[in-house]
C-alpha cells in the first residue's frame, strides 16, 4: 500500500506542538529535499525528526533529540504498518517543559502513528501488458472482444495487420480462443504495477 496523499497532523504535548507529515518518499535524497521543503512551511522549530520506510530502505534522524528518542521510535511505527515508501517528518516547535526520554519517545511515536490511522491509500495492482496482431478482416471484432473484457489502455495500430496492445488483470487468451477458434493469441510483453 502507499500513501494515496500527504497527511499533516498535530498534536500538543506539555505545551510543545508536534506536527506529523507523511508523504510517498521512495530515497533517503527524496526525504532530504522534503524536509528542506517542510523547514520552509514550518519556520524555526526545535526539531525536524525523520524516519523512512522503503522497500528494504530504512532510514531514521533524531534531529538534535537524545539520540533514540525520536526518529527510531517514528520508524518504528512506520515498520509496523501495512504501507511503504512512506516518509515521515515530526516538527516540534519546544513549548518550555521538558519531556524526558519515555516522554520524548511517546510524543514522536504517537504523532507518526495518529497521522498513519488518518493516511488514505492506494493499493497497486499487478497488470499484463499484451500485445495482439489479428488481420484486418476481422479487427472489428477482435477490438469488441477486446472492450468487453475490461483491458485497460487499448491502442491500436494499423500496418500489414492491425497490432493491438493493451493492459489485462486477467489472461484474455481463454476467451479470445474460445471466440476466435485458436486463431489468434494476445502475446504478454509484461507485467507491471499499477495504482489505482
Amino acid at each position: 500500500m502507499y500513501l494515496k496523499e500527504e497527511v499533516v497532523v498535530r498534536q500538543e504535548i506539555k505545551k510543545s506542538k508536534f506536527i506529523c507529515v507523511l508523504s510517498r518518499i521512495r530515497s533517503v535524497e527524496e526525504l532530504k529535499a522534503f524536509i528542506t521543503r517542510l523547514k520552509k512551511e514550518y519556520p524555526q522549530a526545535s526539531h525536524y525528526c525523520s524516519a523512512l520506510k522503503a522497500g528494504g530502505l530504512t532510514h531514521s534522524s533524531d534531529d538534535g533529540e537524545p539520540s533514540g528518542t525520536a526518529g527510531r521510535p517514528m520508524l518504528d511505527v512506520l515498520l509496523g504498518s501495512k504501507g511503504d515508501e512512506i516518509g515521515a517528518v515530526v516538527i516540534r516547535y519546544f513549548g518550555g517543559t521538558l519531556l524526558g526520554k519515555g516522554g520524548l519517545v511517546r510524543a514522536y511515536s504517537s504523532s507518526t502513528a495518529l497521522a498513519l490511522e488518518n493516511a488514505k491509500w492506494i493499493l497497486p495492482r499487478t497488470l499484463g501488458f499484451y500485445q495482439l496482431e489479428a488481420d484486418y478482416r476481422i479487427s472489428g471484432k477482435v477490438e469488441s472482444v477486446l472492450r468487453s473484457l475490461n483491458v485497460e489502455e487499448l491502442n491500436v495500430t494499423y500496418g500489414n495487420a492491425a497490432l493491438y496492445t493493451f493492459f489485462a488483470a486477467e489472461d484474455p487468451n481463454p476467451d479470445l480462443s474460445k471466440r476466435f477458434s485458436g486463431q489468434i493469441e494476445a502475446k504478454l510483453l509484461k507485467e507491471c504495477q499499477k495504482e489505482d
